[in-house]
């Protein structure tokens, strides 16, 4: 196996001219990259690797001079030049060392480092220290097998592919194994010492003044330890920004911008009408990458849904969980026609359809002795708290999670959109942490006698551990309160009694709703027949709370969930869904940084922050990616009975491409430079 290092040059620059033969402490710049990367050892051969031009005439002539070896070819195709520089007296495992002419302070032991780190592992393709990198800005070091060049240079067809030589490497990690070698000094990324600029001359040049010939990284370091200004001659400009331009030209020829034309003539139009902009904020344009996104829908049919541009998406947040059989289904849709043509929707007395959904529920819900409908998940979850609040006569509530707009639920720690909630309401709640009885032990230890119930979703994107539901049970029946699980998402979507059947944790009342009705506004609170007699004597009474046709859309949606086994289609395709987004995100290197979290059936996409890139710029990027490609996402992902194998194979088309950008991005550090619109914003934030 041989080590063949190929540097790349030319004297063209429309930011700083022959920038390749400038002086640096009397050598030449192009000189410089040579002498080092000799220095570094193990390398068979050097090659620089130029251009036709006749401007790169005195450039051959100097690596000549020097005993060194030129290839000339493409200016534009430099992946071509590359790969062609190798030459022919080559086998497919040797291995090609990629570096270019305007790195001068390159590190002879990180080329080293790198090419050992290849060499050490047969299976590797391709190596580097800049995906991501932690190294300074000019120490880039890319090492591949010779097979692997030779695929790219005959698969690449892109722009920044061919200008960039690599990117192709990297958007296929499938297929070309990479490691990434860190710099054990920390992550200095952050330093410039690459020559784009006249000030990154300026820069280079006084460093090398201060240094002996035959420096290493170290040296440069200790030079801007005691001249700190010295970094603030270049530090103005980012890194890569040539690829970051070629990458946002591949973008739009991949997956251009959709027409949202309608969408904002609609969002124009609500200016001064509706405050907010929206009627559920988790609906509204904060949520989704303005510009990008569309802020109106027309249509639903099956897992699909329209845009009021006529641009299709495969749906995931399903009306933020509302629809579980999918938009339209025929036999709910005819119930209800059914029920509005032979019936009625709303009465002066009570309809037969409340004693039949009442029953059914009885049947299928373990903690069911009684139940109450509601519009709302707040409706129910309200209700609930005032229940546990009669039957226990104490006032608190401990709560841990998200359960709805209503005052009780937003307690001092949560603090968000809390304006016009009084200090007072707010004090009778507070929170305990999920997957911490502990914590939940603290707050009765805190408030002896005064809670009077705890409520929680039983499972949102972490999935309870160590007999967390059974604690709170305990805990919260050993202290007197009233154990409530909020399952308006978890509902008839887990299983087919919920998250308590899921679980086999059965509480003393539950809140369920959205999927329900596929789409039908009805909510419940249900529980054992001891604490449910209360309402017997609390006030929970509302107008709509008997109308017919989401009680029939109900039933029938019981029905049919029950006929073609929901539970366990969600599971697979959900399966599908998560498994496939954390085999990619592990694929690209980015296990660290984005997860799919949840059971199946319910997942949500996570990101963490990396570099200087925040978890929603992240979360926006990857977002804005899916949208151009019909993929409608908001991070939650629920399954219907409509979504089908082939959706989930489009929707993995559309995520790998996502992660070659949000990739691509990391590296590069600009994640937030490759958004075309405005970023999402908190759902939640304080007022």
């Amino acid at each position: 196996m041989r080590v063949i290092a190929v540097i790349q040059a030319r004297m063209g620059s429309t930011r700083l001219p022959g920038k390749s033969l400038v002086p640096l402490a009397g050598v030449p710049v192009l000189q410089m990259v040579f002498d080092r990367a000799r220095d570094s050892g193990g390398l068979d051969e050097i090659t620089v690797a130029t251009t036709t031009e006749p401007e790169d005439d005195l450039l051959a002539q100097l690596v000549r001079e020097h005993g060194g070896r030129v290839y000339r070819g493409s200016a534009m195709d430099v992946l071509d030049r590359l790969y062609r520089a190798v030459g022919n007296d080559v086998v497919d495992e040797d291995v090609i060392v990629r570096l270019t002419g305007d790195c001068p302070f390159i590190d002879p032991d990180v080329i080293t480092s790198v090419v050992r780190a290849i060499v050490d592992d047969p299976t590797c393709s391709y190596a580097s220290n800049i995906s991501p990198p932690t190294f300074p800005n000019g120490l880039d070091v890319e090492v591949m097998r010779l097979w692997a060049l030779r695929e790219a240079w005959e698969r690449a067809t892109e722009p920044h592919q061919r200008e960039h030589v690599t990117p192709y490497l990297r958007e296929n990690p499938g297929r070309y194994k990479a490691l990434n070698v860190r710099c054990t000094l920390g992550n200095l990324s952050n330093h410039r010492w690459t020559l784009d600029e006249p000030e990154d001359y300026e820069f280079l040049r006084a460093v090398a003044e201060r240094l002996a010939p035959g420096f290493r990284m170290s040296d440069v370091i200790a030079v801007l330890a005691r001249e700190p200004d010295l970094a603030a001659l270049n530090s103005r400009f980012r890194r890569n920004e040539g690829a970051m331009r070629t990458m946002k030209t591949s973008m739009d020829s991949r997956a251009p911008l959709r027409s949202i034309t309608e969408s904002d003539k609609w969002w124009k139009r609500r200016e001064g009408l509706i405050p907010a902009g929206t009627m559920t904020l988790s609906k509204g344009p904060t949520q989704f990458v303005d510009g990008v996104a569309p802020k109106y829908l027309e249509r639903g049919l099956g897992s699909h849904v329209w845009d009021v541009d006529g641009n299709e998406y495969i749906d995931y947040p399903l009306g933020l969980g509302a629809v579980t059989l999918g938009h339209r289904h025929p036999e709910v849709n005819e119930a209800i026609r059914r029920q509005l043509d032979d019936s009625g929707i709303s009465f002066t007395l009570m309809h037969p359809l409340e004693v039949l959904l009442a029953e059914k529920l009885r049947e299928v819900v373990p903690c069911c002795e009684m139940v109450r409908f509601g519009k709302n998940g707040s409706d129910a979850t309200s209700a609930a708290v005032r229940a546990a609040r009669a039957y226990t006569g104490r006032p608190m509530i401990a709560r841990c999670g998200y359960h709805g707009w209503q005052d009780w639920s937003i307690d001092a720690s949560y603090g968000v959109r809390s304006r016009g909630v009084p200090a007072d309401v707010q004090a009778l709640t507070v929170s305990f942490r999920y997957n911490d009885p502990a914590s939940l032990e603290e707050v009765f230890a805190a408030h002896p006698d005064r809670i009077g119930g705890v409520i929680l979703e039983p499972i949102a994107t972490t999935v309870p551990r160590d007999g967390f539901l059974e604690k709170v049970k305990e805990i919260a029946h050993r202290n007197g309160a009233v154990l409530i699980f909020d399952e308006v998402i978890t509902g008839f979507r887990l299983a087919r009694g919920g998250a308590q059947e899921y679980f086999n944790v059965i509480p003393d009342l539950a809140t369920m709703g959205k999927g329900l009705g596929n789409g039908m506004p009805i909510s419940l609170v249900l529980g054992k027949a001891e604490v449910m007699q209360v309402f017997e004597d609390i006030f929970f009474s509302f107008t709509f709370g008997g109308e017919t046709l989401s009680l029939a859309a109900a039933l029938k949606v019981v029905e049919i969930m029950e006929r073609d086994d929901y539970w366990s289609h969600a599971a697979a395709l959900g399966t599908r869904l998560q498994n496939g987004f954390r085999e990619l995100a592990t694929e690209f290197g980015l296990a660290d940084v984005a997860d799919c979290n949840g059971l199946p059936q319910w997942t949500v996409v996570s990101f963490k922050a990396i570099g200087s890139s925040e978890p929603l710029v992240l979360k926006s990027l990857f977002q804005q990616e899916l949208l151009k490609r019909g993929v409608l996402f908001s991070g939650s992902q629920f399954i219907s009975l409509s979504h089908t194998d082939e959706d989930i194979d489009r929707t993995m088309e559309a995520y790998r491409e996502a992660f070659k950008v949000l990739r691509f991005g990391i590296d590069n550090d600009c994640v937030a430079d490759l958004l075309q619109g405005r970023p999402i914003e908190p759902t939640f934030r304080p007022i």
